[in-house]
């Protein structure tokens, strides 16, 4: 049994908007707002690294578990990062540099790779984990949007992603909001698909090092991409979404509020339509763009504002992470 007691998003106060992007990468406006979908999106400063927004969106949970249970910085006793592998530096563990600054002196601290899956897998990971961490702060960063080159068209596919940071606080002595079942699948064939061949955020802080500037690059054409990724995509997103609802004794007709990690509007659409889900039952991240694992907090955020979630609900997480990795984890909220 494991609950969630809190959850924390910070977004940086910089917007890009469609028109800026279309400006910058020559694709039309319209495009990005209707295909990509997207309008706005935050971006972070230079000088601000994943650690510093992982740190703002914990604080924010934490300060929230402390008043919704009584869980605070003192009784976390496991940190995990299920972010982007976009760090503030390269072969780098991030989990115990949060853990560090939100002076967290007790438990163990780790980092997951599970790209855009991180914080559907980081729930399913802290709900099997209660023998040896009873409260687990998960936290998700993503400054990727540093990566992206807008005029390589090869990957300027990615142009939504966006900064920012999600945590939430999970206990096994909490008996609301209840994580339930969760299925996972991947597609090796797809391994090249984007890739960055130096890495490093600090990059961006240290002006001698802005030379090695980093992109997004892929391993893959954009005909084999385009033509072979959507319809495994598609499949495997269906796929994960039934079997974590079924593990977890539901239906897709069970299903209140879906949230799938940000992308293409029509691809959006037909998952919904494979899985016989009302689009009014899901939530779309137009004013968000891709924040990478933190589209689940932000997607849940935004459903309990819209009123789609109350007591008994059934939230379905879903997302599919460059790689390729999917994943969908079940809630039972209230």
């Amino acid at each position: 049994m494991t609950g969630i007691v809190s959850y924390g998003i910070y977004l940086p106060n910089r917007i890009v908007d469609s028109r800026l992007a279309s400006k910058q990468s020559g694709i039309p406006q319209e495009v990005i707002e209707e295909k990509q979908g997207w309008r706005v999106k935050r971006i972070s400063e230079p000088s601000e690294m994943p650690s510093d927004m992982g740190v703002k969106a914990a604080k924010i949970a934490l300060k929230r578990s402390k008043d919704t249970a009584g869980i605070g910085t003192e009784n976390i006793d496991s940190v995990i990062f299920v972010g982007s592998d976009f760090k503030d530096y390269g072969v780098w563990m991030i989990a115990t540099k949060i853990q560090n600054d939100l002076g967290i002196k007790r438990g163990f601290a780790f980092d997951i790779a599970a790209m855009c899956v991180g914080m559907v897998l980081g729930l399913a990971l802290a709900k099997r984990m209660t023998d040896i961490a009873e409260n687990v702060l998960l936290v998700a960063t993503s400054k990727e949007s540093y990566l992206v080159n807008p005029k390589d068209p090869s990957t300027s596919w990615l142009l939504d992603f966006a900064d920012g940071a999600s945590a939430m606080v999970v206990s096994s002595k909490y008996n609301k909001n209840r994580v339930l079942e969760s299925s996972f699948i991947s597609d090796g064939s797809f391994y090249g698909a984007t890739v960055v061949k130096s890495l490093g955020a600090i990059i961006f802080k240290d002006e001698r090092l802005r030379a090695s500037w980093p992109y997004f690059e892929s391993l893959m054409s954009k005909e084999e991409l385009k033509h072979r990724l959507e319809p495994v995509s598609k499949r495997n997103f269906v796929k994960v979404i039934k079997k974590a609802l079924e593990k977890s004794g539901y239906s897709t007709k069970d299903v209140d509020l879906i949230v799938l990690n940000h992308m293409k509007r029509s691809f959006h659409k037909r998952i919904l339509d494979d899985l016989g889900i009302p689009v009014e039952k899901s939530v779309y991240l137009e004013d968000f763009g891709h924040v990478q694992s933190s589209d689940m907090v932000i997607g849940l955020d935004l459903g309990i504002k819209k009123d789609l979630v109350k007591e008994g609900s059934i939230i379905v997480f879903a997302s599919g992470g460059t790689g390729f990795l999917w994943g969908a984890t079940v809630i039972r909220w209230g």
